[in-house]
């Protein structure tokens, strides 16, 4: 069970997150691996043409101790520069006592979602760190012995908001987790993209996205219309 303040922080990054996701697994995708240099502060993904990019440490999911270990508690001891993000996530779960961003280990629980141990919680935690931080690609590997290191990614960018896009990515993140307030989320992303929410309507660059709610508040519809080009 996640905390009301965890909870809330999930509903305003979950559709922009999964937006992030998916255009990093397209874009990227295919690249045969990936090094990470912790003190040089940088990502990239190997192959015939690689990518670089600057490099946050969140944490780190173990099946060991079966608990996540914030990147600022970690006994190897990491500079403020690739901690930037955590440290931020930190300080917004300080000013909001959230304790899951303020306790450096933290057990997984039994929150699944189909994913795996510890998926599910860092997965979520990586949502409040996106939120605090403003950076919203994020990449986890594993490291040996089943452990996961989780890390937000520097220098990419997503295109302009499509109507088409957003009915997919919408629909897709609902299944990611486990959202409380699905009209927060959808007028956080409205937000966060830069694009008009009326409660009812979202207004893209080259359509309109109608969203219906039940009676829980919970999405149960999405009709976009395309306008021509």
């Amino acid at each position: 069970m996640r905390s009301p303040g965890l909870s809330a922080l999930i509903a305003d990054a979950v559709f922009l997150a999964h937006e992030a996701q998916t255009h990093l697994v397209e874009t990227y995708g295919e690249h045969e691996g990936w090094n990470v240099d912790l003190a040089g502060g940088t990502f990239t993904f190997t192959g015939e043409q690689p990518a670089t990019f600057g490099v946050q440490l969140l944490g780190s999911a173990a099946p060991g101790p079966q608990s996540w270990l914030w990147g600022w508690a970690n006994p190897s001891g990491f500079s403020d520069a690739v901690l930037d993000s955590a440290n931020r996530t930190r300080a917004l779960g300080e000013q909001y006592r959230i304790t899951e961003l303020t306790s450096p280990e933290i057990p997984f629980g039994d929150e699944d979602y189909g994913q795996g141990p510890g998926m599910a919680l860092a997965y979520d935690l990586s949502l409040a760190a996106r939120v605090a931080s403003g950076r919203w690609f994020a990449y986890s590997g594993e490291v040996g012995g089943g452990t996961r290191v989780w890390m937000l990614l520097d220098g990419l960018r997503l295109p302009a908001p499509s109507a088409l896009r957003t009915v997919r990515v919408l629909s897709e993140a609902l299944t990611t987790t486990s959202i409380a307030d699905q009209r927060r989320a959808v007028a956080s992303y409205a937000t966060l993209r830069g694009v008009t929410w009326d409660g009812t309507t979202l207004r893209m660059p080259d359509g309109d996205i109608t969203v219906t709610f039940d009676d829980s508040g919970r999405i149960s519809g999405l009709d976009g219309d395309l306008r021509p080009a």
